[in-house]
């Protein structure tokens, strides 16, 4: 059963994804108060997840049994655009790395053993972009109902 976290909008949501219960479990204790953390053991569990929480952040581990990072993170790119995607692995593999930013769209990549404030600076960067692009959207929406109003306005004038 995946345990989710109490949604809490002043700090982002971070899917960790790995397949070593032991890296999920060190990842959760070292920044569970930082952030919000849920784990996932493989993309299966990370689908469930992205289903019912709003997750800003997903870090996930390259070398995985039956799908390799990177292209969990281009699957989770294509049905959640808008949530950003990092890498993070043990090994340098450099075409990984370049699957993982050609067709993932990772925004930071992170070499195991992580250390703890390159972590909290990659998170904290891309909830920031992702803080920007819902205030961008949001000023959209409201710049689009303006339009509208205006428009609507502008036809019961010229109709009367």
């Amino acid at each position: 059963m995946i345990a989710m976290p109490q949604h809490c909008p002043t700090v982002p949501t971070v899917l960790y994804i790995d397949d070593e219960e032991e890296n999920r479990i060190t990842f959760k204790a070292t920044f569970r108060k930082d952030f919000n953390v849920v784990l996932a053991a493989d993309l299966n569990e990370a689908w469930k997840v992205l289903e019912v929480a709003r997750v800003h952040v997903v870090i996930c581990d390259q070398r995985m049994p039956g799908v390799a990072g990177s292209e969990a993170l281009r699957r989770i790119r294509e049905r959640y655009p808008q949530v950003h995607r990092m890498l993070i692995t043990a090994h340098a593999d450099l075409q990984a790395l370049v699957d993982a930013l050609n067709e993932g769209g990772v925004c930071h990549y992170i070499q195991k053993p992580w250390e703890v404030d390159d972590v909290r600076r990659a998170v904290a960067q891309a909830w920031a972009r992702h803080q920007a692009e819902m205030e961008r959207k949001a000023f959209t929406e409201k710049l689009l109902e303006s339009n509208r109003q205006l428009e609507f306005a502008l036809r019961q004038s010229l109709l009367s």
